[in-house]
């Protein structure tokens, strides 16, 4: 029977780390996202409103997963922008 209990212990550590590494990876995407888009419009000084609101589902994604620092700054930076109507 202990033998059962520490497998079971043994798994759950396993399937814990690999969540970890999984959600560590899905946060540098969308880090990476987020500073690549948002240099870019922080450089054209302006953003469309559906930019806008691709940019905020990246960012509330990142930021749910436990995303911060350099992406909440850059996605503070976008927010201030002024909004250019059409596609970018």
């Amino acid at each position: 029977m202990g033998a059962i209990f520490v497998s079971a212990v043994n798994y759950v550590k396993l399937k814990n780390s690999s969540y970890k590494l999984i959600k560590d990876g899905v946060i540098a995407i969308l880090h990476n996202k987020i500073y690549t888009l948002g240099k870019q419009y922080i450089a054209q000084e302006h953003i469309s409103v559906e930019a806008l609101d691709d940019f905020e589902h990246l960012y509330k994604a990142y930021h749910a997963l436990g995303g911060n620092g350099t992406g909440t700054e850059i996605y503070k930076r976008v927010k201030e922008l002024p909004m250019k109507q059409g596609k970018e």
